[in-house]
Protein backbone atom coordinates (compact mmCIF):
# COMPACT_ATOMS: atom_id res chain seq x y z
CA UNK A 1 0.00 0.00 0.00
CA UNK A 2 1.13 3.38 -1.03
CA UNK A 3 1.77 6.25 1.12
CA UNK A 4 -0.61 8.18 -0.90
CA UNK A 5 -2.95 5.46 -0.45
CA UNK A 6 -2.83 5.74 3.20
CA UNK A 7 -2.98 9.17 3.57
CA UNK A 8 -5.95 8.69 2.07
CA UNK A 9 -7.80 6.05 3.85
CA UNK A 10 -6.88 8.12 6.77
CA UNK A 11 -8.36 11.51 5.43
CA UNK A 12 -11.89 9.57 4.31
CA UNK A 13 -11.95 8.16 8.01
CA UNK A 14 -11.23 11.51 9.56
CA UNK A 15 -13.86 12.63 7.55
CA UNK A 16 -16.51 9.94 8.37
CA UNK A 17 -15.45 10.00 12.17
CA UNK A 18 -17.06 13.99 11.79
CA UNK A 19 -19.37 13.65 9.42
CA UNK A 20 -21.48 10.56 11.70
CA UNK A 21 -21.93 12.79 14.62
CA UNK A 22 -22.62 15.91 12.52
CA UNK A 23 -25.48 14.25 10.95
CA UNK A 24 -26.79 12.54 14.09
CA UNK A 25 -26.93 16.19 15.54
CA UNK A 26 -28.65 17.86 12.54
CA UNK A 27 -30.97 15.13 11.59
CA UNK A 28 -34.39 16.00 11.75
CA UNK A 29 -36.33 14.70 15.05
CA UNK A 30 -39.04 12.06 14.45
CA UNK A 31 -42.03 13.00 15.37
CA UNK A 32 -45.47 11.35 16.95
CA UNK A 33 -43.99 10.84 20.68
CA UNK A 34 -45.88 13.44 22.88
CA UNK A 35 -49.30 13.25 22.06
CA UNK A 36 -51.83 14.22 24.24
CA UNK A 37 -53.59 11.38 26.73
CA UNK A 38 -56.43 13.53 27.08
CA UNK A 39 -58.97 12.84 30.47
CA UNK A 40 -60.95 16.13 30.96
CA UNK A 41 -62.66 17.49 33.99
CA UNK A 42 -66.33 16.32 34.02
CA UNK A 43 -67.73 18.99 36.01
CA UNK A 44 -66.98 21.82 37.98
CA UNK A 45 -66.76 19.85 41.13
CA UNK A 46 -64.27 17.50 40.03
CA UNK A 47 -62.26 20.11 38.63
CA UNK A 48 -61.86 21.83 41.63
CA UNK A 49 -61.02 18.94 43.59
CA UNK A 50 -58.17 18.24 40.62
CA UNK A 51 -57.05 22.09 41.54
CA UNK A 52 -56.72 21.11 45.41
CA UNK A 53 -54.80 18.41 44.21
CA UNK A 54 -52.31 20.59 41.85
CA UNK A 55 -52.36 22.75 45.30
CA UNK A 56 -50.72 20.32 47.33
CA UNK A 57 -48.16 19.92 45.14
CA UNK A 58 -46.78 23.56 46.75
CA UNK A 59 -44.81 21.83 49.75
CA UNK A 60 -43.21 24.43 51.82
CA UNK A 61 -40.20 24.66 49.62
CA UNK A 62 -42.03 26.33 47.49
CA UNK A 63 -42.27 30.42 47.96
CA UNK A 64 -45.61 32.30 49.15
CA UNK A 65 -45.67 34.10 45.71
CA UNK A 66 -45.65 31.24 43.47
CA UNK A 67 -47.75 28.30 44.39
CA UNK A 68 -50.27 27.35 41.49
CA UNK A 69 -53.62 30.29 41.49
CA UNK A 70 -57.13 29.93 40.67
CA UNK A 71 -59.64 32.95 40.78
CA UNK A 72 -62.67 31.67 40.42
CA UNK A 73 -66.42 32.90 40.17
CA UNK A 74 -67.82 30.04 42.27
CA UNK A 75 -69.51 29.10 39.53
CA UNK A 76 -68.85 27.72 35.89
CA UNK A 77 -67.90 30.53 33.45
CA UNK A 78 -68.50 31.23 29.77
CA UNK A 79 -64.85 31.54 29.76
CA UNK A 80 -62.19 29.87 31.16
CA UNK A 81 -58.19 31.18 30.79
CA UNK A 82 -55.21 29.19 31.86
CA UNK A 83 -51.84 30.95 31.57
CA UNK A 84 -48.58 29.54 31.55
CA UNK A 85 -45.52 31.45 32.99
CA UNK A 86 -41.55 31.74 31.57
CA UNK A 87 -38.86 29.41 32.47
CA UNK A 88 -37.21 29.61 35.93
CA UNK A 89 -40.20 32.23 36.86
CA UNK A 90 -43.59 31.46 38.59
CA UNK A 91 -47.52 32.30 38.60
CA UNK A 92 -46.75 35.43 40.09
CA UNK A 93 -45.76 36.72 36.53
CA UNK A 94 -48.66 36.45 35.58
CA UNK A 95 -51.03 37.78 38.15
CA UNK A 96 -51.55 41.02 36.76
CA UNK A 97 -52.28 39.78 33.14
CA UNK A 98 -54.83 37.36 35.48
CA UNK A 99 -56.55 40.03 37.63
CA UNK A 100 -57.68 41.24 34.59
CA UNK A 101 -59.26 38.34 32.76
CA UNK A 102 -60.97 38.05 36.06
CA UNK A 103 -62.83 40.75 36.42
CA UNK A 104 -63.81 40.70 32.79
CA UNK A 105 -65.40 37.31 34.13
CA UNK A 106 -63.11 34.58 33.32
CA UNK A 107 -62.35 31.50 35.81
CA UNK A 108 -58.19 31.60 35.29
CA UNK A 109 -55.77 29.21 36.11
CA UNK A 110 -52.34 30.29 36.93
CA UNK A 111 -50.36 26.61 37.62
CA UNK A 112 -47.43 26.25 38.70
CA UNK A 113 -44.74 24.41 36.35
CA UNK A 114 -42.90 21.66 37.24
CA UNK A 115 -39.59 22.31 39.47
CA UNK A 116 -40.52 25.92 39.34
CA UNK A 117 -41.29 28.59 42.07
CA UNK A 118 -39.09 27.11 45.09
CA UNK A 119 -37.71 29.39 47.43
CA UNK A 120 -34.48 28.28 47.44
CA UNK A 121 -33.81 30.48 44.09
CA UNK A 122 -30.07 28.48 43.38
CA UNK A 123 -32.24 24.79 43.05
CA UNK A 124 -31.22 22.12 41.52
CA UNK A 125 -34.26 20.98 40.37
CA UNK A 126 -34.67 22.65 36.62
CA UNK A 127 -31.70 19.79 36.18
CA UNK A 128 -33.88 17.24 36.00
CA UNK A 129 -37.09 18.25 33.54
CA UNK A 130 -38.17 15.80 31.16
CA UNK A 131 -40.26 17.06 28.27
CA UNK A 132 -42.29 13.81 29.26
CA UNK A 133 -42.88 15.68 32.16
CA UNK A 134 -43.92 18.71 30.79
CA UNK A 135 -46.48 17.34 28.20
CA UNK A 136 -48.16 15.37 30.89
CA UNK A 137 -48.81 18.96 33.17
CA UNK A 138 -50.09 20.56 30.05
CA UNK A 139 -52.45 17.63 29.30
CA UNK A 140 -53.46 17.78 33.17
CA UNK A 141 -53.67 21.76 33.49
CA UNK A 142 -55.83 21.44 30.10
CA UNK A 143 -58.13 18.61 31.67
CA UNK A 144 -58.96 20.82 34.34
CA UNK A 145 -59.76 23.94 32.68
CA UNK A 146 -62.08 21.74 31.09
CA UNK A 147 -64.55 21.46 33.90
CA UNK A 148 -64.04 25.10 35.03
CA UNK A 149 -66.20 26.85 32.09
CA UNK A 150 -67.20 26.45 28.49
CA UNK A 151 -64.85 28.54 26.13
CA UNK A 152 -61.36 27.86 27.15
CA UNK A 153 -58.30 30.02 25.82
CA UNK A 154 -55.18 29.26 26.67
CA UNK A 155 -51.77 31.70 27.11
CA UNK A 156 -48.42 31.28 27.48
CA UNK A 157 -45.10 32.63 27.22
CA UNK A 158 -41.59 31.54 26.53
CA UNK A 159 -41.93 28.07 27.74
CA UNK A 160 -44.93 28.16 28.93
CA UNK A 161 -45.42 29.31 25.01
CA UNK A 162 -44.52 26.33 23.96
CA UNK A 163 -46.85 24.48 26.24
CA UNK A 164 -49.61 26.59 24.81
CA UNK A 165 -48.15 25.56 20.73
CA UNK A 166 -48.50 22.01 22.35
CA UNK A 167 -51.78 22.12 23.44
CA UNK A 168 -52.95 24.46 20.15
CA UNK A 169 -51.35 20.95 17.77
CA UNK A 170 -52.81 18.64 20.35
CA UNK A 171 -56.37 19.65 22.12
CA UNK A 172 -59.62 19.97 20.58
CA UNK A 173 -61.59 21.41 23.60
CA UNK A 174 -58.65 24.62 23.46
CA UNK A 175 -60.83 27.27 21.60
CA UNK A 176 -57.80 29.75 21.77
CA UNK A 177 -54.41 29.73 21.94
CA UNK A 178 -52.08 32.71 22.71
CA UNK A 179 -48.61 31.98 21.88
CA UNK A 180 -46.21 34.78 23.42
CA UNK A 181 -42.29 34.53 22.35
CA UNK A 182 -42.21 30.56 22.40
CA UNK A 183 -39.03 28.69 22.94
CA UNK A 184 -39.10 26.70 19.76
CA UNK A 185 -35.72 27.15 19.24
CA UNK A 186 -32.99 29.54 20.64
CA UNK A 187 -31.96 32.71 18.87
CA UNK A 188 -28.31 32.02 19.43
CA UNK A 189 -28.51 28.80 17.20
CA UNK A 190 -31.39 28.93 15.15
CA UNK A 191 -33.29 27.06 12.17
CA UNK A 192 -31.57 23.80 11.61
CA UNK A 193 -29.18 23.68 14.58
CA UNK A 194 -32.29 23.42 17.07
CA UNK A 195 -32.49 19.62 16.87
CA UNK A 196 -28.40 20.47 17.17
CA UNK A 197 -28.84 22.17 20.38
CA UNK A 198 -31.48 20.08 21.73
CA UNK A 199 -29.66 16.54 21.15
CA UNK A 200 -26.18 18.40 22.63
CA UNK A 201 -28.34 19.94 25.96
CA UNK A 202 -29.91 16.34 26.45
CA UNK A 203 -26.65 13.90 26.28
CA UNK A 204 -24.06 16.43 27.33
CA UNK A 205 -24.05 16.72 31.23
CA UNK A 206 -26.60 19.46 32.60
CA UNK A 207 -24.88 22.94 33.06
CA UNK A 208 -26.41 25.81 34.90
CA UNK A 209 -26.21 29.19 33.32
CA UNK A 210 -26.46 32.60 34.45
CA UNK A 211 -29.23 35.13 32.73
CA UNK A 212 -26.53 37.75 33.90
CA UNK A 213 -23.20 36.23 33.81
CA UNK A 214 -22.07 39.56 35.92
CA UNK A 215 -24.47 40.51 38.48
CA UNK A 216 -24.89 36.60 38.82
CA UNK A 217 -27.68 36.28 41.69
CA UNK A 218 -28.04 39.93 42.13
CA UNK A 219 -30.05 39.68 38.65
CA UNK A 220 -32.00 42.61 38.73
CA UNK A 221 -36.03 42.25 38.84
CA UNK A 222 -38.75 40.10 40.25
CA UNK A 223 -37.28 38.57 43.29
CA UNK A 224 -38.59 35.15 42.36
CA UNK A 225 -37.40 34.00 39.54
CA UNK A 226 -34.13 31.86 39.24
CA UNK A 227 -30.89 33.67 38.90
CA UNK A 228 -30.20 30.49 36.52
CA UNK A 229 -31.36 28.60 34.30
CA UNK A 230 -30.90 24.26 33.12
CA UNK A 231 -29.78 23.12 29.59
CA UNK A 232 -31.66 20.50 30.39
CA UNK A 233 -35.01 22.02 31.03
CA UNK A 234 -34.25 24.11 27.61
CA UNK A 235 -33.61 20.76 25.92
CA UNK A 236 -37.00 19.11 27.72
CA UNK A 237 -39.07 22.66 26.23
CA UNK A 238 -37.38 21.95 22.46
CA UNK A 239 -38.24 18.63 22.64
CA UNK A 240 -41.98 19.11 23.10
CA UNK A 241 -41.90 22.14 21.21
CA UNK A 242 -40.36 20.00 17.92
CA UNK A 243 -42.68 17.12 18.51
CA UNK A 244 -45.65 20.30 18.14
CA UNK A 245 -43.75 21.22 15.07
CA UNK A 246 -43.49 17.64 13.46
CA UNK A 247 -47.18 17.23 14.11
CA UNK A 248 -48.47 20.55 12.32
CA UNK A 249 -46.17 19.34 9.64
CA UNK A 250 -48.81 16.87 9.16
CA UNK A 251 -52.21 18.07 9.88
CA UNK A 252 -53.31 21.06 11.13
CA UNK A 253 -53.69 22.26 14.70
CA UNK A 254 -56.67 21.46 16.67
CA UNK A 255 -57.29 24.32 18.29
CA UNK A 256 -59.94 26.58 16.95
CA UNK A 257 -57.65 30.20 16.73
CA UNK A 258 -54.38 31.00 17.51
CA UNK A 259 -52.59 33.79 18.20
CA UNK A 260 -48.64 34.57 17.70
CA UNK A 261 -46.63 37.17 19.51
CA UNK A 262 -43.26 37.87 18.97
CA UNK A 263 -40.86 40.18 20.04
CA UNK A 264 -38.77 42.11 17.66
CA UNK A 265 -35.31 41.70 18.25
CA UNK A 266 -35.97 39.09 20.90
CA UNK A 267 -32.19 37.56 22.01
CA UNK A 268 -33.77 34.38 23.81
CA UNK A 269 -35.94 32.59 21.29
CA UNK A 270 -35.79 32.00 17.70
CA UNK A 271 -38.55 34.41 15.89
CA UNK A 272 -38.03 32.59 12.47
CA UNK A 273 -39.22 29.04 14.13
CA UNK A 274 -42.46 31.06 15.69
CA UNK A 275 -42.99 31.91 11.80
CA UNK A 276 -42.39 28.70 10.63
CA UNK A 277 -44.99 26.97 12.72
CA UNK A 278 -47.66 29.47 11.80
CA UNK A 279 -47.09 29.28 7.95
CA UNK A 280 -47.43 25.04 8.80
CA UNK A 281 -50.46 26.15 10.98
CA UNK A 282 -51.84 27.82 7.57
CA UNK A 283 -50.87 25.71 5.02
CA UNK A 284 -52.91 22.68 6.60
CA UNK A 285 -55.68 24.53 6.66
CA UNK A 286 -55.52 25.96 9.51
CA UNK A 287 -58.23 29.73 9.43
CA UNK A 288 -57.83 31.61 12.48
CA UNK A 289 -54.45 32.51 12.78
CA UNK A 290 -52.94 35.83 13.78
CA UNK A 291 -49.77 37.25 14.35
CA UNK A 292 -48.36 40.39 16.09
CA UNK A 293 -44.65 41.40 16.78
CA UNK A 294 -44.13 43.87 18.88
CA UNK A 295 -41.26 46.48 17.15
CA UNK A 296 -37.86 45.79 17.87
CA UNK A 297 -37.56 49.78 18.50
CA UNK A 298 -39.51 49.06 21.51
CA UNK A 299 -36.25 47.32 22.94
CA UNK A 300 -38.45 45.04 24.87
CA UNK A 301 -37.38 42.19 27.21
CA UNK A 302 -38.01 38.90 26.05
CA UNK A 303 -40.61 38.36 28.85
CA UNK A 304 -42.66 41.15 28.29
CA UNK A 305 -45.67 40.20 30.88
CA UNK A 306 -44.18 40.44 34.50
CA UNK A 307 -44.72 44.21 35.84
CA UNK A 308 -41.38 43.91 37.89
CA UNK A 309 -39.04 42.42 34.64
CA UNK A 310 -36.33 45.14 33.69
CA UNK A 311 -37.42 46.17 30.01
CA UNK A 312 -40.85 44.57 30.18
CA UNK A 313 -42.95 48.07 29.76
CA UNK A 314 -46.08 46.56 30.23
CA UNK A 315 -47.69 50.23 29.76
CA UNK A 316 -47.03 49.63 25.99
CA UNK A 317 -47.31 45.26 26.18
CA UNK A 318 -50.52 45.15 28.14
CA UNK A 319 -53.35 47.18 25.99
CA UNK A 320 -52.14 44.51 23.03
CA UNK A 321 -51.70 41.18 25.19
CA UNK A 322 -54.92 42.03 26.29
CA UNK A 323 -57.07 42.79 23.19
CA UNK A 324 -55.07 39.38 21.41
CA UNK A 325 -56.11 37.17 24.48
CA UNK A 326 -59.58 38.54 24.28
CA UNK A 327 -62.37 39.50 26.12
Amino acid sequence: MTLSLVHRILLIAGFALFAVPMLWLVWPPPGGRLDSLAHPAASYARALSLVDSLRQLDGPGISAECGSKLLEHGHPTPRVVVMFHGLTNCPAQFDSLARVSFARGANVLVPRLPRHGFADRMTGELALSDARELRAFTDGIIDIAHGLGDSLTVVGLSVGGTLTAWAAQERTDVDRAVLIAPMLGVARAPGRWTWAVTRLMERAPNLFVWWNSELKRDLPGPRHVYPRFATRAVAATLRLGAAARARAGREAPRCRAIVMITVGGDIAVDNGLCAALVGEWRRHGARDVTTYEFPAGDHLNHDIVDPEQSGGNTDLTYPVLMRLIGP
